[in-house]
């Protein structure tokens, strides 16, 4: 049983460099994305695609008016960076090779309750099309490509949606309009009536995602974990969290510090993939490459105070009493290879 709620516009793009006309190998699975751009509508995505013509491009957008696919679902779309290797190992395969991207354009004029339920429908109405698993074949775009990208979470956490409230959202879609489950309830914005900032007192799935990432940021919450109500251990978590990223303190999460937790736990070892830099740093040493040790020693309890990218004494001391725990290596506060290869050793423990 197919219940087509919404109508699919279907207004293709010519062959360029957007769109190469090449044919796409059986859908494996989808890849959720948002425009990053508030405000820019389906067909203004279109547009931009059909006449600048970038080595780039999606399959659908989506906002509260069209669901346009301006590639067919049978050829590639150029997505996901191809040098990335998470869809390798989570699918087998390359996503531009194998994957339907769908966009969801917000901000602005848009109404952004439209234009998630039609975006939910559409992942609902692809699952059904190409028979694949809700909770297995759905992959945000910030999964694939941790170290750049952070949507569709980005559009989604602005309105209190977290991505489980949106694979809930696409099951029961599928299910009452693809399966004809008829008791299902009428999907709605899973958590739109909590809006920014989340504070004390708050709670819910979208609360739970936050201590979730404040725990892989190196920020326990060890008496009551990731519980969803947003209390006083919550509260002080992200205090030392906004503290330690020279954040307004206020125990709020707004837009900024949930963007900076977002950042942080994308290139965390969350990703299996923790980053530490190769070479020597050491104290008058500036950099990304500075606030990966940082965030490193956060992780293993050796807290620098500070994740600003900048090696000074207290990230000098936190390097120091890292390797005062280990008698291979000098006590010296001076980060090298050997340093390395014991705090990389450590956080596969952890």
């Amino acid at each position: 049983m197919r219940n087509m709620k919404y109508e699919i516009t279907r207004d293709y793009i010519n062959i360029g460099n957007s769109r190469s006309g090449q044919s796409i190998q059986d859908v494996q699975f989808i890849v959720s994305h948002d425009t990053g751009n508030p405000g820019s509508s389906a067909y203004g995505n279109r547009n931009y695609f059909e006449n600048t013509n970038p080595s780039s491009s999606a399959h659908t957008f989506i906002d509260d008016k069209y669901i346009l696919e301006i590639i067919p679902l049978d050829e590639k779309a150029w997505h996901v960076r191809y040098n990335v290797s998470t869809d390798n190992r989570r699918y087998g395969v390359n996503a531009n090779d194998a994957a339907i991207a769908v966009e969801l354009c917000y901000g602005g004029n848009i109404s952004f309750e439209d234009a998630y339920n039609r975006y939910v429908w559409y992942h609902a109405y692809l699952v059904d099309k190409f028979n694949l698993n809700p909770d297995e074949n759905i992959v945000g775009h910030s999964t694939l490509d941790p170290s750049r990208r952070t949507d569709p979470q980005n559009a989604l956490n602005r309105h209190g949606v977290s991505w489980n409230d949106f694979l809930n959202d696409v099951d029961n879609a599928y299910r009452k309009y693809f399966e004809g489950e008829e008791n299902l309830p009428e999907p709605v914005v899973g958590g739109a009536s909590v809006e920014l900032p989340i504070g004390k007192g708050d709670r819910g799935e979208f609360v739970r995602d936050i201590q979730k990432d404040l725990i892989k940021a190196g920020y326990s919450l060890p008496n009551y974990g990731a519980d969803a109500i947003f209390g006083s251990e919550t509260e002080r978590a992200v205090m030392r969290f906004q503290r330690d990223y020279h954040l307004a303190v206020d125990g709020l999460v707004g837009q900024q510090t949930l963007g900076q937790l977002k950042e942080v736990t994308n290139s965390s070892k969350a990703s299996n993939d923790f980053p530490l830099p190769n070479g020597i740093l050491q104290k008058g040493d500036e950099g990304a490459e500075v606030k990966q040790v940082q965030r490193a020693l956060k992780r293993l309890n050796f807290d620098p105070r500070y994740i600003d990218g900048i090696y000074g004494s207290l990230t000098e001391d936190a390097v120091s009493r890292f390797q005062s725990m280990f008698s291979a290596l000098e006590n010296d506060g001076i980060y090298g290879p050997n340093t390395k290869r014991f705090m990389e050793m450590e956080l596969e423990d952890l």
